[in-house]
Protein backbone atom coordinates (compact mmCIF):
# COMPACT_ATOMS: atom_id res chain seq x y z
CA UNK A 1 0.00 0.00 0.00
CA UNK A 2 1.42 3.39 -0.96
CA UNK A 3 1.24 6.69 0.87
CA UNK A 4 -0.31 9.25 -1.48
CA UNK A 5 2.34 11.09 -3.48
CA UNK A 6 0.70 14.36 -2.41
CA UNK A 7 1.42 13.50 1.24
CA UNK A 8 4.97 12.11 1.01
CA UNK A 9 6.53 15.35 2.25
CA UNK A 10 5.36 18.44 4.12
CA UNK A 11 3.50 20.77 1.79
CA UNK A 12 0.38 22.97 1.69
CA UNK A 13 -1.85 19.88 1.43
CA UNK A 14 -0.60 18.66 4.80
CA UNK A 15 -1.20 22.09 6.36
CA UNK A 16 -4.73 22.05 4.90
CA UNK A 17 -5.38 18.59 6.38
CA UNK A 18 -4.30 19.83 9.83
CA UNK A 19 -6.64 22.83 9.57
CA UNK A 20 -9.49 20.58 8.42
CA UNK A 21 -9.57 18.28 11.45
CA UNK A 22 -12.85 19.64 12.86
CA UNK A 23 -14.83 19.67 9.57
CA UNK A 24 -13.51 16.20 8.68
CA UNK A 25 -14.51 14.89 12.11
CA UNK A 26 -17.98 16.35 11.46
CA UNK A 27 -18.07 14.50 8.12
CA UNK A 28 -17.26 11.34 10.09
CA UNK A 29 -20.14 12.13 12.45
CA UNK A 30 -22.50 12.44 9.49
CA UNK A 31 -21.27 9.09 8.18
CA UNK A 32 -21.76 7.48 11.62
CA UNK A 33 -25.44 8.45 11.49
CA UNK A 34 -26.17 7.90 7.80
CA UNK A 35 -24.26 4.65 7.25
CA UNK A 36 -23.00 3.34 10.61
CA UNK A 37 -21.54 0.13 9.22
CA UNK A 38 -19.35 2.03 6.74
CA UNK A 39 -18.26 4.39 9.53
CA UNK A 40 -17.25 1.41 11.71
CA UNK A 41 -15.38 -0.14 8.80
CA UNK A 42 -13.50 3.10 8.13
CA UNK A 43 -12.57 3.49 11.79
CA UNK A 44 -11.38 -0.12 11.89
CA UNK A 45 -9.26 0.56 8.82
CA UNK A 46 -7.58 3.49 10.60
CA UNK A 47 -6.99 1.29 13.68
CA UNK A 48 -5.45 -1.50 11.58
CA UNK A 49 -3.14 0.99 9.84
CA UNK A 50 -2.04 2.50 13.16
CA UNK A 51 -1.24 -0.95 14.54
CA UNK A 52 0.42 -2.17 11.32
CA UNK A 53 2.22 0.75 9.64
CA UNK A 54 4.49 -1.76 7.91
CA UNK A 55 1.59 -2.44 5.53
CA UNK A 56 2.62 0.82 3.90
CA UNK A 57 5.58 1.56 1.66
CA UNK A 58 6.48 4.39 4.09
CA UNK A 59 5.55 3.37 7.67
CA UNK A 60 7.01 6.46 9.35
CA UNK A 61 5.17 8.87 7.06
CA UNK A 62 1.95 6.86 7.37
CA UNK A 63 2.07 7.36 11.14
CA UNK A 64 2.50 11.11 10.67
CA UNK A 65 -0.39 11.28 8.20
CA UNK A 66 -2.69 9.29 10.47
CA UNK A 67 -2.03 11.97 13.10
CA UNK A 68 -3.68 14.56 10.85
CA UNK A 69 -6.35 12.38 9.17
CA UNK A 70 -9.69 12.92 10.91
CA UNK A 71 -12.00 11.21 8.46
CA UNK A 72 -13.17 7.58 8.56
CA UNK A 73 -13.13 7.65 4.75
CA UNK A 74 -9.97 6.21 3.22
CA UNK A 75 -9.71 8.87 0.51
CA UNK A 76 -10.83 12.26 -0.63
CA UNK A 77 -10.67 14.25 -3.83
CA UNK A 78 -10.84 18.00 -4.19
CA UNK A 79 -12.50 19.30 -7.33
CA UNK A 80 -11.80 23.00 -7.87
CA UNK A 81 -13.52 25.20 -10.45
CA UNK A 82 -14.39 22.34 -12.76
CA UNK A 83 -17.69 21.50 -14.33
CA UNK A 84 -17.97 17.76 -13.98
CA UNK A 85 -19.77 15.96 -16.81
CA UNK A 86 -21.99 12.98 -16.03
CA UNK A 87 -19.86 10.09 -14.82
CA UNK A 88 -19.67 7.18 -12.40
CA UNK A 89 -16.74 6.75 -10.03
CA UNK A 90 -14.78 3.52 -10.05
CA UNK A 91 -12.80 3.17 -6.81
CA UNK A 92 -15.40 2.04 -4.29
CA UNK A 93 -18.08 -0.58 -4.04
CA UNK A 94 -21.68 -0.12 -5.14
CA UNK A 95 -22.97 -0.55 -1.58
CA UNK A 96 -20.79 2.26 -0.21
CA UNK A 97 -22.25 5.72 -0.30
CA UNK A 98 -19.82 8.58 -0.87
CA UNK A 99 -20.22 12.04 0.60
CA UNK A 100 -19.74 15.25 -1.33
CA UNK A 101 -19.41 18.68 0.22
CA UNK A 102 -19.82 21.81 -1.91
CA UNK A 103 -17.76 24.86 -0.95
CA UNK A 104 -16.95 28.26 -2.42
CA UNK A 105 -18.60 31.50 -3.49
CA UNK A 106 -21.14 30.98 -6.22
CA UNK A 107 -24.89 30.81 -6.81
CA UNK A 108 -27.05 28.53 -8.88
CA UNK A 109 -24.95 25.38 -8.53
CA UNK A 110 -26.63 22.26 -9.89
CA UNK A 111 -26.00 18.58 -9.23
CA UNK A 112 -27.60 16.21 -11.70
CA UNK A 113 -28.35 12.57 -10.87
CA UNK A 114 -30.49 11.45 -13.82
CA UNK A 115 -31.49 8.11 -12.25
CA UNK A 116 -33.23 10.04 -9.46
CA UNK A 117 -35.07 12.11 -12.05
CA UNK A 118 -33.88 15.34 -10.45
CA UNK A 119 -31.36 18.08 -10.71
CA UNK A 120 -30.57 19.34 -7.22
CA UNK A 121 -29.56 22.77 -6.04
CA UNK A 122 -25.83 22.45 -5.22
CA UNK A 123 -24.74 25.65 -3.55
CA UNK A 124 -21.96 26.13 -0.97
CA UNK A 125 -22.59 24.15 2.19
CA UNK A 126 -24.56 21.40 0.45
CA UNK A 127 -23.75 17.84 1.51
CA UNK A 128 -25.00 14.91 -0.57
CA UNK A 129 -24.57 11.15 -0.16
CA UNK A 130 -25.17 8.48 -2.77
CA UNK A 131 -23.39 5.60 -4.43
CA UNK A 132 -21.27 7.35 -7.02
CA UNK A 133 -20.30 3.97 -8.44
CA UNK A 134 -23.91 3.18 -9.37
CA UNK A 135 -25.40 6.56 -10.22
CA UNK A 136 -24.18 8.84 -13.01
CA UNK A 137 -23.75 12.34 -11.63
CA UNK A 138 -22.35 15.68 -12.67
CA UNK A 139 -22.19 19.24 -11.35
CA UNK A 140 -22.41 22.64 -12.96
CA UNK A 141 -21.37 25.61 -10.86
CA UNK A 142 -20.10 28.94 -12.15
CA UNK A 143 -17.92 30.95 -9.82
CA UNK A 144 -15.27 30.16 -7.26
CA UNK A 145 -16.17 26.56 -6.48
CA UNK A 146 -14.67 23.60 -4.73
CA UNK A 147 -16.15 20.25 -3.84
CA UNK A 148 -14.64 17.63 -1.60
CA UNK A 149 -15.62 14.05 -2.36
CA UNK A 150 -15.08 11.63 0.54
CA UNK A 151 -15.03 7.94 -0.34
CA UNK A 152 -13.60 4.51 0.44
CA UNK A 153 -10.97 2.92 -1.77
CA UNK A 154 -11.85 -0.70 -2.42
CA UNK A 155 -8.20 -1.73 -2.74
CA UNK A 156 -7.34 -0.23 0.69
CA UNK A 157 -10.15 -2.09 2.44
CA UNK A 158 -9.23 -5.32 0.64
CA UNK A 159 -5.58 -4.97 1.65
CA UNK A 160 -6.62 -4.44 5.27
CA UNK A 161 -8.86 -7.53 4.98
CA UNK A 162 -11.92 -5.66 6.16
CA UNK A 163 -15.41 -6.91 5.32
CA UNK A 164 -17.13 -5.15 2.46
CA UNK A 165 -20.21 -4.25 4.46
CA UNK A 166 -23.76 -4.59 3.30
CA UNK A 167 -26.14 -2.51 1.29
CA UNK A 168 -27.59 0.59 2.89
CA UNK A 169 -30.80 -0.47 4.62
CA UNK A 170 -33.73 1.33 6.19
CA UNK A 171 -33.59 -1.06 9.15
CA UNK A 172 -30.36 0.65 10.25
CA UNK A 173 -32.50 3.61 11.26
CA UNK A 174 -35.34 1.95 13.15
CA UNK A 175 -33.74 2.93 16.47
CA UNK A 176 -33.82 6.62 15.41
CA UNK A 177 -37.61 6.66 15.01
CA UNK A 178 -39.61 7.96 17.96
CA UNK A 179 -41.48 5.31 19.89
CA UNK A 180 -45.13 5.01 19.01
CA UNK A 181 -47.53 4.60 21.87
CA UNK A 182 -51.00 3.20 21.52
CA UNK A 183 -53.78 5.58 22.64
Amino acid sequence: MKVSGELIKENPTCAWLRKSCLPFALIGGILSITQPELFDMGMEGLRVLQLNPELSDNPKRLGEILGMWYSPFSALSVISNWITPLHCDTGGRPEWMDLMLALGKYDNGLLSIPAFGYTFKYNPGTIVRFSSKIFHHGATCHGNRAAIAFYMHDNVMNRLRLPSGTWFQQTNYQNLLPERHSP
